[in-house]
């Protein structure tokens, strides 16, 4: 006579419990509350965004990131300044719509890929590793040289006539 096995109720039940891995991202960002609405765009206190120096940018430019009334004390920020990316959380315990929740120095001595011309500057808002919302970008200028004034340009012009050398006669 064959014996069969105990049966287990607790095996199925752990089963069934077991949840589907699969995500709804649309729904999770619902379920935690898209702040999108709520965040501004990154600005800059001391610069001209729509012409950022060469000396500034490897120099370092200030860069301030607003607070939102709907942050929370240890969302993560990540930033980017173009392609890329900096991520640090936020350590305010209450945060408003005039808070300054971090202040970053950008140089371009220490990052990685260096961009010129047009830069898109946002920042992403995360909660328990989900994206609760994007701020609006704030695009800036970054020159490659600095701009020249036209005396600069005029003085160039002088010392290029001053210095140069015309063909002399008596040599070779």
């Amino acid at each position: 006579m064959e014996e069969t096995p105990p049966h287990d109720d607790t095996d199925k039940n752990k089963q069934q419990e077991t949840p589907s891995t699969v995500v709804d991202i649309s729904q999770t960002k619902l379920a935690l509350g898209d702040i999108s609405g709520s965040l501004k765009a990154p600005f800059l206190p001391h610069v001209k965004p729509d012409a950022i120096s060469y000396e500034e940018v490897h120099t370092g430019v200030c860069v301030h990131i607003p607070g939102s009334a709907q942050m929370l004390f240890g969302d993560e920020l990540v930033f980017y300044w173009g392609v890329n990316s900096s991520s640090t959380p936020i350590l305010l315990k209450h945060v408003n719509s005039n808070s300054v929740v971090r202040v970053l120095c950008i140089s371009y001595h220490f990052i990685e890929c260096v961009q010129y011309g047009l830069v898109d500057l946002y920042f992403e808002v995360y909660r328990d590793q989900h994206l609760i919302g994007t701020s609006p970008a704030l695009v800036v200028t970054v020159n490659r040289n600095s701009p020249v004034t036209p005396r600069q340009r005029q003085r160039k012009r002088n010392m290029i006539r001053r210095y140069a050398k015309k063909p002399d006669k008596n040599r070779f």
